[in-house]
């Protein structure tokens, strides 16, 4: 178990972390997917009794990766947001500072389909379709692209392992031919279950340790 892990993909090398995040040195560019800022604040206006601070929390396991690799670009890969933040929102009050904080990086997102409900909201960030970048194609759906490897999200995916009464489901990496898409970065998103079948390779996420999945 390791909290990174050196990988190689697309012939490219690149660090992944138990955080869910995956940096790319020769770009010295911070990858995260689906971070659904304000799903907690969405909810509780919903009338469910969600605990508040999730986006302080989110920020600062940002400002911590930030740390750890000193990246030029961060990008997250689609749904930085849950929905159309409304104003008063406690992530519109935290980020502003969070931004300022880390002048010295480019904070910058992919649009994913919940991103479309934020549209017009200025938070200081770059907006992109996607982004090619070494042999990498950055978009939010995972969907194959000639000529380039797809790094992606949207899926959150997990992969429920169990020994006898014992079960576990947990975030993962999952790797293949064309398409990888990396774990959900957002605390309360769900998950949807790998196929045990499923080709490619997995690395789970536990309490912030890295495991290489069965295959």
């Amino acid at each position: 178990m390791s909290r990174t892990l050196d990988w190689t993909l697309a012939g490219a090398q690149v660090v992944l972390h138990g955080e869910g995040a995956l940096f790319y040195p020769a770009e010295s560019t911070l990858l995260v997917a689906d971070t659904h800022f304000g799903k907690a604040a969405l909810m509780r206006r919903r009338g469910l009794a969600v605990p508040s601070g999730q986006s302080r929390d989110d920020l600062q396991r940002l400002s911590s990766l930030i740390e750890a690799f000193n990246p030029r670009r961060l990008i997250v890969l689609g749904d930085f947001f849950h929905h159309r933040p409304s104003l008063g929102e406690p992530f519109l009050q935290l980020f502003p500072q969070w931004l300022a904080q880390h002048g010295g990086v480019s904070v910058e997102a992919v649009v994913g389909n919940h991103d479309r409900h934020a549209a017009g909201v200025d938070i200081g960030i770059r907006w992109h379709d996607f982004l090619d970048l070494g042999p990498f194609r950055l978009r939010h759906e995972p969907e194959p692209v000639a000529g380039r490897h797809v790094l992606a999200g949207h899926l959150h995916p997990v992969l429920t392992l169990q020994v006898a009464a014992d079960r576990l489901r947990a975030p993962v990496f999952w790797f293949r031919e064309q398409v990888s898409v990396l774990p959900s970065f957002g605390a309360l998103t769900g998950g949807w279950d790998v196929p045990r079948n499923a080709p490619g390779r997995t690395v789970l996420v536990i309490e912030g340790e890295l495991f290489e999945g069965p295959g």
